[in-house]
């Protein structure tokens, strides 16, 4: 895919897109925070769209970009698939994960791949949280707090870092 794929936000949308999807994000962090322990299974979809949302703001505010429609999750990862590679945001983004090598054991192999391995991972924990309830991919307390605090909040972290 690549960017003919994406649409481009109208000037007059954008400021009305960006509010949205940065109140998104933080209110999916607020929720999967506070329903980690009673509430684990929705605690871990709301993680994951919280680093999907962050992701579409950093797109549209970077790139003016705008995702939307049917395979948007999938588009959303090819499109930062395709910024990253940008010379000075790869840069910066190498700088940011080398701060997080402690969680990011993988950061120096994978570079600039991190952000949309992560974000896979974090869709393919949102889909066996909302669609493959069984014993094998139970979501408990332990395992959300472990998928927030090493993926969703370090990712969200990386992310703000490149919209500075």
């Amino acid at each position: 895919m690549n960017e003919e794929h994406w649409n481009r936000l109208p000037a007059t949308e954008k400021e009305q897109y960006l509010t949205f999807h940065r109140t998104a994000f933080e209110e999916d962090m607020r929720h999967a925070e506070k329903n980690a322990l009673d509430f684990p299974r929705w605690s871990v979809i709301s993680g994951y769209y919280c680093m999907h949302d962050i992701t579409k703001l950093f797109l549209a505010k970077n790139y003016d970009i705008k995702i939307g429609s049917l395979d948007a999750h999938a588009k959303t990862i090819e499109a930062l698939e395709h910024f990253i590679k940008d010379g000075a945001l790869k840069q910066k983004l190498l700088s940011l994960l080398a701060e997080a090598s402690d969680i990011y054991y993988d950061a120096e192999r994978l570079k600039e791949r991190t952000l949309p391995t992560l974000l896979r991972k974090g869709r393919e924990e949102r889909r066996k949280a909302r669609y493959y309830a069984d014993a094998a991919n139970e979501v408990n307390a332990q395992k959300t707090l472990y998928f927030l605090d090493t993926i969703v909040k370090p990712y969200v972290k990386i992310i703000r870092g490149l919209m500075d």
